[in-house]
């Protein structure tokens, strides 16, 4: 460890690989990706070897009040709780990175550069005078790549000799007319105001609207208005567009004095592969192709291979007959045996023979997200989403919730309109996360063992659910308002690191076994002792499943269900043990249908299921039911926290029961009766009836404009 204790700023842009040099300084694990979001909130890490605090701020393109991150960012750099401010610049787009930077000069404080990526620069053609680059902008710069670790040495140096010197005064990117402004306002500042004062004073002149509401001393208002109009007068133009034409100008300046670019074959790789990408006609049915060859490799081929295996072999034989062996040496009673090979291994082994699947599902995932292809669908859906009262900001959540839906609904605080919030928290969840893929593959083994396109539809049919959901909501007074424009960064395509790709897939895998070994491992137990005890005419104790205490629980609760085509109390039960964890449905069945015992003769849990389901449109119905109905309890925290609301919070567990109900019967009835597996009848009818006032509601005319509600979520 080495001089005192420092604490350092981390700040950038999105996608400048802030958050990839945090890991590398401080080892922290964090997730890398190229969402915007990822590090809402404020996180801090420690360099021991240099004796560094780094904070970790959110990625941002200014320091304007129009997001979470921008206010979380520039509340702490006011608050002066650090000795050197470190700006990440991705060298490959010099421009919009220090267009942030010569915002930070605003401030008294210490600056240090790091130009990242400058190991990627050379293929792009770019050159860059680093000297000059530090001269024009009057603070140090020094070159790194965080992904290689390189020039490390040179920075902590930096830093340190940085934060030995005296706190620089703001230094002014600004014409004499608004530096001499910024200034006369600056000295009519409180005095209780110490941190700050120049960025404050040219945010006040830029009509920044929490300063203004802020600062509304009536001598200052007074003199704000006088310096804006003379300045307007002179330059014929708003205060906010010079100032910040100013400042480019500044950035423009200083790029042309040290870079030199010569075009690349490598530089126009991503422009020309974005051609085809992100091409209108295009961009749909390619993602369309992605998903289904996605599923195709993780659900239907390499993944299932996996889980073949771990079912049939490591769980159904080897684990079975150990554990058999091992009991009968040991003279158990019966007891024990039925709780260890029905129970334990039957139902937590059925929901953890699924983890090949997601392991091929999550590397396949990792790479779509940090090759930079996941930004892209986000771009192209947001020209259909925002026709829905949604943002290609929404799709970012989607994505993550394909893990977990836990943090996939807390990503959704970087969506600044909370009608669109709210939309996005009620339909993320629609999403198949990695516990409801075990369902998804049970059905899809059991009952389309030919067919590759079970998986990908489901995935289809969330994002229409998403869809159709976003237009009936958006017509209601409650959810109806102007769709947040959705600014975003397309970062070239670039090869990720292996190492990354494996930490995402450890995180999410490591959480599923986790849930396995407590919440799954504890329900499943409970499911096992109450379908195997009973009240009998010789007292308390063992019986045959059909007799058992939870056979009288799920047979009374069944009748919900008769009109989705499966009426089995087995089915019921696992639908409403799933309400705890998507898991559970998996691990439940394994137990009420005697997995162990199965497993023994060489059948898996997907045979087992012909015998609760009569048809594929029952069993459909079924899943269906299970991946659109309310998400695990810990999701429902999560978004209780996010919606803030116990009104919407209700609304929303009622419009996801009653969707996922709806879709289920539709599903059944309508979709079976075209299959030729249901006969036509009421519930044929009950389902075009649906149908119908679905189509009615997405297509009746919105409630007027006087109507709307439009709530700033800042002040929320």
């Amino acid at each position: 460890m080495s001089g005192k204790s420092l604490h350092v700023a981390l700040i950038g842009n999105q996608n400048s690989g802030k958050t990839t040099l945090f890991n590398a300084l401080t080892g922290a694990n964090q997730y890398v990706g190229n969402w915007p979001g990822v590090t809402l909130d404020k996180v801090s890490g420690l360099a021991k070897e240099q004796n560094m605090h780094i904070v970790d701020l959110p990625g941002l393109y200014s320091l304007s009040p129009y997001s979470p991150e921008e206010i979380v960012s520039r509340n702490y750099l006011l608050s002066g709780k650090y000795d050197v401010v470190l700006n990440v610049v991705d060298a490959t787009h010099l421009e919009r990175g220090l267009a942030l930077t010569a915002q930070l000069l605003s401030f008294d404080a210490r600056v240090v550069v790091a130009l990242n990526m400058m190991d990627l620069i050379k293929e792009q053609g770019i050159e860059i005078d680093v000297a000059k680059l530090s001269q024009k902008l009057g603070v140090p710069v020094v070159p790194i790549s965080a992904v290689k670790n390189t020039n490390f040495d040179v920075l902590f140096k930096v830093i340190r000799s940085e934060a030995g010197k005296p706190v620089p005064e703001a230094r002014s990117v600004y014409s004499n007319a608004v530096s001499q402004a910024v200034a006369e306002i600056k000295t009519m500042l409180p005095e209780s105001v110490t941190q700050g004062r120049s960025f404050i004073a040219s945010a006040l002149l830029e009509r920044d609207k929490i300063y203004c509401e802020t600062y509304n001393d009536e001598k200052l208002q007074i003199a704000l208005v006088s310096k804006r109009a003379e300045i307007e007068t002179a330059k014929g133009d708003d205060l906010e567009s010079i100032m910040a034409s100013e400042r480019f100008a500044f950035v423009d300046e200083a790029v042309k004095a040290a870079v030199k670019t010569v075009p690349t074959a490598a530089r126009t790789f991503s422009k020309r592969l974005d051609n085809i990408l992100t091409n209108k006609y295009l961009a749909l049915p390619i993602f369309a192709v992605i998903v289904y060859v996605v599923y195709y490799l993780a659900v239907s081929t390499i993944g299932t291979w996996g889980t073949d295996y771990a079912n049939d072999v490591l769980f159904g034989e080897y684990a079975t007959n150990a554990a058999a062996s091992l009991l009968e040496s040991a003279n158990a009673p019966e007891w024990l045996s039925g709780l260890v090979i029905d129970g334990i291994i039957g139902g937590v082994g059925a929901v953890l023979g699924f983890v090949p699947q997601m392991i091929v599902l999550f590397l396949l995932l990792a790479f779509l997200e940090q090759c930079g292809y996941m930004m892209r669908v986000a771009f192209v859906l947001d020209r259909i989403f925002r026709h829905f009262g949604l943002s290609g900001r929404c799709f970012i959540p989607m994505v993550i919730a394909s893990g977990c839906g836990v943090p996939a609904l807390m990503a959704s605080r970087s969506i600044d309109n909370i009608n669109e919030r709210r939309i996005t928290l009620i339909t993320t969840t629609f999403v198949p996360c990695s516990a409801k893929l075990p369902i998804l593959a049970m059905i899809a083994a059991a009952f389309f063992p030919e067919s590759t396109f079970v998986a990908p539809g489901i995935y289809l049919l969330a994002i229409a659910s998403i869809v159709v959901t976003g237009l009936i909501l958006k017509k209601e007074s409650a959810f109806k308002e102007e769709v947040s424009p959705f600014v975003l960064e397309l970062p070239d395509y670039h090869l990720p690191t292996l190492k990354n790709i494996l930490h995402s897939v450890y995180v999410r895998c490591k959480a599923f076994v986790v849930k396995a070994g407590t919440i799954i491992f504890s329900t499943v137990v409970i499911v096992w002792f109450l379908s195997s005890f009973n009240f009998t005419a010789d007292g308390f104790g063992m019986t045959e499943v059909g007799d058992s205490m939870l056979a009288a629980i799920g047979s009374a609760i069944a009748f919900i269900f008769i009109p989705l085509g499966f009426a089995s109390w087995q089915c019921a039960v696992a639908i409403f043990t799933g309400l705890l964890a998507k898991e559970n449905v998996v691990g439940t069945l394994a137990v009420l249908l005697g997995l162990g015992e199965v497993a023994e003769d060489d059948a898996t849990l997907g045979a087992a299921l012909h015998g609760e389901f009569t048809t594929s449109a029952a069993a459909l119905a079924f899943l269906a039911f299970n991946l659109f109905s309310t998400p695990c309890i810990a999701a429902l925290g999560a978004m209780k926290r996010q919606l803030a609301s116990s009104r919407m919070f209700a609304f929303a567990i009622v419009y996801m029961l009653v969707w996922a109900y709806a879709l289920a019967l539709v599903i059944y009835h309508v979709g079976g009766f075209v299959a030729g597996q249901v006969p036509f009848g009421a519930g044929t009818v009950v389902g075009v009836v649906i149908i119908l006032a679905v189509l009615y509601l997405i297509f009746k005319p919105e409630r007027s404009k006087g109507n709307m509600l439009k709530i700033a979520s800042k002040n929320v």
